[in-house]
Formats: structure tokens, sequence, C-alpha cells
């Protein structure tokens, strides 16, 4: 069973909490993201900067050298790297985000992406079970 390891993205961008939201635009900006983690020196993933935390620096300039822990989503969804593939493929669905920070042991070690699980399903035929659809007949059971 393929886990995800296997298919994530080992060389990643992340953002301190120390970082400015200017910083945070230059990082994202410079690589082409929509948001990054927010990773602590020790390796801890504590958030997440997207796009839509930014978009004040558009209209307050006072704004621009404020901590990106003031904006960042602290509520942050972690894969584990040896969770199997159909558990990141279930979050992209349930909560309609793009790409889930990685850690190993606590420590954040890569991301995977939507894109990453597309990547996988075009050379591997064998579809993913879904453990929200086995649960529904189980479901039955108990009615």
């Amino acid at each position: 069973m393929a886990v995800i390891r296997d298919i994530m993205s080992k060389i990643v961008i992340s953002v301190r909490p120390e970082a400015t939201l200017m910083d945070a635009v230059k990082t994202l900006t410079k690589h082409h993201l929509s948001g990054a983690p927010v990773v602590t020196k020790e390796g801890q993933v504590i958030g997440f900067i997207s796009e839509p935390n930014l978009m004040d620096v558009l209209f307050d300039e006072s704004v621009r050298s404020q901590p990106v822990t003031k904006y960042m989503s602290s509520s942050v969804h972690v894969l584990d790297s040896q969770d199997p593939i159909s558990t990141a493929a279930s979050m992209f669905s349930m909560y309609g985000i793009r790409r889930l920070p990685v850690v190993e042991n606590g420590r954040f070690v890569g991301v995977v992406t939507r894109r990453d699980l597309l990547a996988y399903a075009q050379f591997n035929p064998e579809p993913l079970t879904d453990p929200i659809r086995e649960l529904i007949p189980a479901l039955g059971q108990y009615a």
C-alpha cells in the first residue's frame, strides 16, 4: 500500500513564525505558491499562511511588518508520512484545501498536494479505498 512518504514533495517551502507578512508574500510569490506551512526552527508545524490571510497587505501598509503568527490559520490539518494516501484524498475532499504539511516524529518533512495525488493516479490504475465509504455499510448494521 502506498503511503504519503511515497508521493510527497520533500523539497518544500515553509515560513518561520517570526517572518513578517511581507516576508510571506515574497516567499509565496517567488515560489508561485498559494500558501505554506508556518514551521518553527525545531520543525514543528504551528500554522498555515495562505493568500487569503495575506490580503490585508493590499489595504493597510501597517500590517506588512506584522508577524505571520497574527494572521496564519492555527488550525492546521497535518498528515503523517506513513498515513495511506487515501487519507490525504479524503482530507482534500472534506476540507477543500490544496496542500497538506507532512510530519514524521512530529517534525515537518514535506508537503503533499492534490496534484501529487492526481500524478499518483495517472500511473496506478487501482483505485484508492475510501475509508468513509467502507464505514457506510457498517453503519447499516447498527440501525
